[in-house]
């Protein structure tokens, strides 16, 4: 494998047997457009299709990237057609929706482990208010709303 692939590659031991135990599971690949080589990429691309195609795994499989022509291209591609679905993160996703219930769960969940040094504080707390300030700093950013709880806890 070239030294792009083999850098950003995870091996799971003991291969797929240990897939077959109960419960779903996902795959999280991140950052497919950091490889060196396109052509890498849609390799990639290729033997997970072939994977999922193969075997009937209990996995699910989350491609993060930029929408590189070559990354776009095996996507739309007769191997992913009915594997596949497509979520375009771009300004045409509202994501705020989405960041509201993370933060409004995050905040539960630190004001119920906190309880006993945030007795002093108003309720409700957070204020509606205060959440919607929050959703509107995150810009669409999860990462904006994840630092913050981590922050706050």
């Amino acid at each position: 494998m070239p030294g792009g692939v083999r850098r950003h590659a995870v091996r799971v031991p003991n291969g797929l047997e240990l897939l077959s135990v109960t419960g779903a599971r996902i795959l999280i690949i991140d950052g497919l457009d950091e490889c060196s080589n396109s052509h890498d990429q849609k390799r990639i691309l290729s033997l997970l299709a072939q994977i999922v195609q193969k075997f009937s795994l209990p996995i699910q499989i989350l491609v993060c990237s930029r929408p590189e022509p070559r990354i776009k291209e095996c996507f739309t591609g007769s191997s992913f057609q009915n594997i596949c679905q497509w979520m375009a993160l771009d300004e045409t996703y509202q994501a705020s929706n989405d960041i509201r219930l993370f933060l409004v769960d995050g905040l539960k969940k630190i004001l119920k482990h906190h309880s006993c040094s945030m007795e002093h504080v108003p309720c409700p707390w957070p204020t509606l208010e205060q959440i919607e300030y929050l959703v509107q700093k995150s810009s669409g950013q999860f990462i904006y709303a994840s630092t913050v709880l981590k922050y706050i806890n």
